[in-house]
C-alpha cells in the first residue's frame, strides 16, 4: 500500500489493521453479487460518528463532513471524538489526510442493498476507531487508548483485533447481525417496567430552563386531563408513562441541589405528586460537567479535570456562562460524589433519570476504563428507596462505550421546534438542535433501535403556540419517531393545544395504530430522501426531508412522509 493511501494518525489511536476494499470483501466472505455491486463504486458511507450528537447519517461517494465552527470552536467538543480534540475543546485534527473520515463503533459501506460492515466486538472496552479514505477504497481500524498501554504482541496482536467484518443483504439482515453480535436482550428487559415503547412528557422543548413548581404541576394536570399524545397513546390505554423534569430545577449545572425559589416544596414532594398521578417521575442530571456557577467549581477545584494544568473544556453554552468544564472521574472521591447524585434522585422518588453530556467522561485523556467505571457507579441502583424499578436514559454519550450501561439512550442530536436553527447552522455546528438533523440521525441510525439500543429520538410536537413547524413537519417527526425509534416523548403544555392540534393528535395516533407491531427500515436514496420498508413487507414509502417535492408512487411534498401499502 502506497504512503499516499495510508490513513492519518490521531493522538491516542493505535492502528492495527488496514484493509483495501477487495480485502474487506474477502474477509467478509462477500457473495459475487455483493462484489459486483461494490465494483460499480456507487458506495455510501456510514462513518459511525462518536456520540449521540455526532452526525449519524450516510455520506454520498466523495462526500465529507464540513469542519468549521469558526466563532466558537469549543462547540467541537459536543460532536468530535476525543482523539480529534485538544484540551481547549478545539479540533486538534489528524496528522495528515484532512479529508479522511473518522468514526467509531459500527461503520459500513453500502452499495445498493448490500452492507459491508465493520463492528466493534461485543464488550470491547476500548473504543474501536474507523478511518475511511475519501474514495471509500481503504478502511483502517484502531483502538483508542489514551493511557498508551499497547504491547507489541500477545492479546494486542493484529490477528485478534476486536472487529467483526461481515456482509449483509438488506437493512433487516444487517440489523439482525448486529443484534446477534451485541446480545442486548437481558439489558432491554431491565426496561420492561417502562412498557414496550417507553414514552411520556419532558419539560425541555417548551419551557427550557424556565420551569418552576407551578409550571410543572400545571403540565402534569394537563397531560392527564386534555387530549395530547401522552394521554391518547399511554394514559388512556393503561400503559406506563414518564413525566420528566429537565434542566432548570437545580441551583446550577454542576450544583445538583434543588433551587428552593423555584421548587419550594422540594423535589421529593413533586415526585410524589407525579407518582400519585399515575406516571413515572423523571429527572434530568448532567453528572460529569460543571459550570462556573456551581459550588463544586468554587469549593473543589481539585475535582476538575486538567490537562497540563489547564482546565479541560467540555463545551460552550451561552446560557451556562460560556465555556463549561468536566470532572476528573478517575478520582475515588469524585466517584463517591457521582454515586450520591443518582442516589439522592432515587431517594426523592425519581425512577427515570436522564443522564446527559456523558461524552465529557472521555475528555482530557480520561481512560475508557475510567468512563466505564463511572457509568457503572451512576447506574448501579435499579430501584428507588421504596423498591420500585428505576431506569437511566443516556444522552450525549459515546455510543460504542455505553450500550451495556445505558440500553435506553439518545441516538441523535437534539430536535427543535423549528425545522432548523439558522444561527447554529451559520456557526457550522453539526450537532446543533434541529428538527432536520434530528430526523437525519433517527433515520440514519435506525438500525441500532432494538439491536443495540432502545433508541430515544427526542421529542415530538403538536402545538401551534411557540412552534414554527408546519403540520406536515409535525406529522413527519411523529411518524419517523414512532417507526424508527423505541421511545415517544412529548413536551407540549397540553392546556395550550388548540382544536387543530388535538385533531392532528387524533389523526396521527390513528396512523400509528395501523403501523404498530411491525418493524421499519430506511435507506438514503438521494439528498435527504429516504426509502422506507417494513419487515413484514406490508408497508413501503418515502420520507422526504428535502426542500423539494419527490415523485414516487405519488408526489411527496417537502418535509413530509408518504406510506404505501
Amino acid at each position: 500500500m502506497s504512503p499516499r493511501s495510508l490513513p492519518p494518525s490521531f493522538p491516542g489511536v493505535r492502528p492495527y489493521k488496514v484493509w483495501s476494499l477487495p480485502a474487506l470483501l474477502d474477509e467478509a466472505g462477500a457473495a459475487e453479487e455483493a462484489r459486483s455491486a461494490f465494483a460499480r463504486r456507487q458506495i455510501m458511507l456510514f462513518h459511525g460518528g462518536w456520540q449521540s450528537w455526532s452526525p449519524g447519517w450516510e455520506l454520498f461517494p466523495g462526500e465529507t463532513l464540513p469542519e468549521k465552527v469558526s466563532l466558537f470552536p469549543e462547540l467541537y467538543a459536543l460532536t468530535a471524538a476525543p482523539w480529534e480534540l485538544g484540551a481547549d475543546g478545539r479540533r486538534a485534527g489528524a496528522a495528515g489526510g484532512a479529508s479522511w473520515i473518522s468514526g467509531s463503533f459500527i461503520m459500513y459501506l453500502r452499495a445498493a442493498e448490500w452492507y459491508l460492515a465493520l463492528a466493534a466486538e461485543a464488550d470491547e472496552i476500548n473504543p474501536v476507531v474507523f478511518i475511511t479514505s475519501p474514495d471509500r477504497q481503504t478502511v483502517a481500524a484502531g483502538l483508542y487508548r489514551p493511557e498508551d498501554v499497547f504491547r507489541a504482541g500477545g492479546s494486542d496482536d493484529a490477528q485478534k483485533f476486536p472487529v467483526k467484518v461481515f456482509c449483509a443483504k438488506g437493512f433487516f439482515a444487517f440489523k439482525d447481525a448486529l443484534a446477534a453480535l451485541y446480545r442486548q436482550e437481558e439489558n432491554f428487559h431491565r426496561l420492561d417496567f417502562l412498557g414496550t415503547r417507553p414514552g411520556g412528557y419532558a419539560s425541555w422543548y417548551n419551557h427550557y430552563t424556565r420551569i418552576d413548581e407551578t409550571i410543572i404541576l400545571r403540565d402534569l394536570e394537563g397531560v392527564a386531563a386534555r387530549e395530547n399524545l401522552v394521554k391518547l397513546w399511554y394514559l388512556d390505554r393503561g400503559k406506563p408513562a414518564v413525566f420528566q423534569i429537565d434542566d432548570g430545577w437545580q441551583k446550577a449545572v454542576g450544583d445538583w441541589e434543588v433551587n428552593a425559589r423555584r421548587f419550594p416544596g422540594g423535589m421529593k414532594a413533586v415526585a410524589a405528586k407525579i407518582e400519585s398521578a399515575g406516571m413515572i417521575p423523571g429527572l434530568w442530571i448532567a453528572p460529569f460537567i460543571v459550570t462556573k456557577k456551581a459550588r463544586v467549581y468554587r469549593e473543589r477545584p481539585d475535582w476538575l479535570l486538567r490537562d497540563g494544568g489547564s482546565l479541560v473544556c467540555a463545551g460552550w453554552n451561552p446560557n451556562w456562562d460560556g465555556v463549561y468544564y468536566c470532572l476528573d472521574i478517575s478520582r475515588e472521591d469524585v466517584l463517591a460524589y457521582l454515586e450520591g447524585l443518582t442516589g439522592a434522585a432515587l431517594d426523592w422518588g425519581f425512577r427515570y433519570l436522564k443522564l446527559d453530556f456523558l461524552y465529557a467522561g472521555f475528555l482530557g485523556g480520561l481512560s475508557p476504563a475510567a468512563y466505564d467505571r463511572a457509568c457503572a457507579v451512576l447506574t448501579a441502583k435499579t430501584a428507588d428507596s421504596s423498591g420500585k424499578s428505576a431506569a437511566y436514559l443516556g444522552c450525549g454519550l459515546p455510543l460504542g462505550a455505553s450500550y451495556r450501561r445505558f440500553p435506553l439512550s439518545r441516538t441523535g442530536t437534539d430536535t427543535r421546534e423549528s425545522w432548523d436553527w439558522k444561527a447554529a447552522k451559520f456557526l457550522g455546528h453539526l450537532g446543533r438542535p434541529s428538527a432536520l438533523l434530528n430526523l437525519r440521525d433517527t433515520l440514519g441510525r435506525s438500525f441500532l433501535n432494538g439491536s443495540v439500543y432502545k433508541s430515544d429520538p427526542d421529542v415530538v410536537f403538536l402545538r401551534t403556540k411557540n412552534c414554527r413547524l408546519s403540520e406536515n413537519e409535525k406529522e413527519l417527526i411523529i411518524l419517523v419517531n414512532f417507526m424508527f425509534a423505541g421511545q415517544l416523548m412529548h413536551s407540549d403544555d397540553a392546556a395550550s393545544l388548540c382544536d387543530a392540534d388535538r385533531a392532528l393528535a387524533r389523526r396521527v395516533m390513528a396512523r400509528c395504530e395501523k403501523l404498530d407491531g411491525d418493524e421499519y427500515g430506511a435507506a438514503l436514496l438521494s439528498r435527504d430522501v429516504y426509502r422506507i420498508e417494513s419487515r413484514s413487507g406490508r408497508v413501503n414509502g418515502i420520507a422526504n426531508l428535502s426542500d423539494a417535492p419527490v415523485t414516487a408512487e405519488e408526489t411527496v411534498p417537502p418535509h413530509a412522509i408518504r406510506l404505501f401499502g
